[in-house]
């Protein structure tokens, strides 16, 4: 079922205070993006029948993770909200951009959706196909183990939006064969760049047809140990068979 990721503005403009500061010093798109940026979290707290409210450790806001990435704290997002809430002119044209923002996602997410549901039924693929991190987790591979047991070449591929502040140490993604015998064929793709581009990104490999094939398992957002934070955007995974 599609998500509604537009959102009551006002959820987000109840953060703000009641006094009024001057003229905000903050380009009005940063700050509309600001704002479309917590209509997203909202939207994915929402699917998890959460709230940004109910996260008691406010380290763990993720609302407090937009305005950290953007270099603002609270305390000024809620003094220039407050500026535009008393400033009606400005005030639309910000709202007007927010929904412009939100309309065009709603169009990707509505694309994406239609993807989903035109799967190929040679696709094994069985868990979810888009995760938002750190919104899913802040060093969350996206670790995937499926029962399989037909041999052949598997691709595993994906639309990946890797950002300049993602910390991935050593990013890849990988796909591993695992057979009754205990034994595995593995196989990773590198390369990845941080740069806030969508990229396909694809790792084939192919199964043994001489042993019995158990399972195929892997990281699709896969990182060495030293990860500590990441900021990743993952599309549209599949999981392909085709025949040797």
């Amino acid at each position: 079922m599609k998500k509604n990721y537009i959102l009551p503005l006002a959820l987000t403009l109840a953060l703000a205070a009641s006094c009024s500061e001057p003229q905000p010093d903050i380009p009005e798109d940063k700050i509309a993006e600001i704002v479309f940026q917590m209509h997203r979290a909202d939207a994915i707290l929402n699917t998890k029948g959460l709230s940004d409210n109910s996260l008691k450790d406010d380290s763990l806001s993720y609302y407090n993770y937009v305005l950290i990435k953007e270099g603002i704290t609270r305390k000024k997002f809620n003094e220039i909200i407050d500026w535009y809430l008393n400033h009606p002119k400005q005030y639309k044209d910000l709202y007007d951009k927010v929904i412009k923002k939100v309309s065009q996602f709603e169009q990707d997410e509505a694309r994406r959706y239609e993807v989903e549901g035109n799967r190929d039924s040679n696709d094994v693929w069985n868990m979810r196909s888009t995760w938002n991190l750190p919104l899913d987790g802040e060093t969350n591979p996206v670790a995937f183990n499926i029962d399989v047991d037909s041999s052949g070449t598997y691709t595993l591929a994906c639309d990946v939006i890797y950002y300049e502040d993602d910390l991935s140490d050593n990013p890849r993604t990988t796909l591993i064969a695992v057979y009754s015998d205990g034994t595995t064929d593995e196989n990773s793709v590198y390369g990845v760049v941080k740069d806030g581009k969508e990229r396909p990104v694809s790792v084939m490999l192919k199964t043994n047809p001489n042993k019995k094939l158990k399972q195929l398992k892997g990281w699709v957002l896969d990182h060495s140990s030293e990860t500590i934070k990441k900021h990743i955007d993952c599309y549209n995974i599949t999981l392909k068979r085709t025949d040797d």
